[in-house]
């Protein structure tokens, strides 16, 4: 189910269970067009090997890459690709296997992710 107002809707795409890591990731709509997929991590594996608490990695796709994304799956608007993307991409490596579809369907978009200082 799509949730958010109007200025950021959201769903979730996956979730792990409260006896693993604390691994959620979310898709949201940007309000200028874009998307987000947002991957956030805690616990005692995330502090191993990233050496903070929590750790969260973005791959932003602006508006091209949303009309893109939608052209593939045969949507018409971006509530419905944000439906395909939680019906189709489910798992702990689901953000890893929507940046493969990008870059496969030669789709622009940045990964951001705070540096680690070592």
């Amino acid at each position: 189910m799509v949730v958010g107002t109007a200025a950021e809707l959201q769903v979730v795409l996956f979730e792990g269970g409260p006896d693993e890591e604390r691994l959620r990731v979310v898709a949201a709509l940007e309000p200028e067009g874009g998307m987000a997929i947002r991957q956030a991590s805690e616990g005692a594996l995330t502090q191993f090997c990233f050496e903070e608490p929590r750790h969260v990695v973005e791959t932003v796709l602006d508006r091209r890459a949303v009309r893109g994304l939608a052209a593939y799956f045969r949507v018409e608007t971006r509530i419905q690709l944000l439906e395909v993307l939680r019906v189709a991409f489910t798992g702990y490596d689901c953000a890893a296997t929507i940046r493969n579809l990008l870059r496969r369907l030669d789709l622009p978009y940045e990964v951001r992710e705070r540096a680690i200082s070592r």
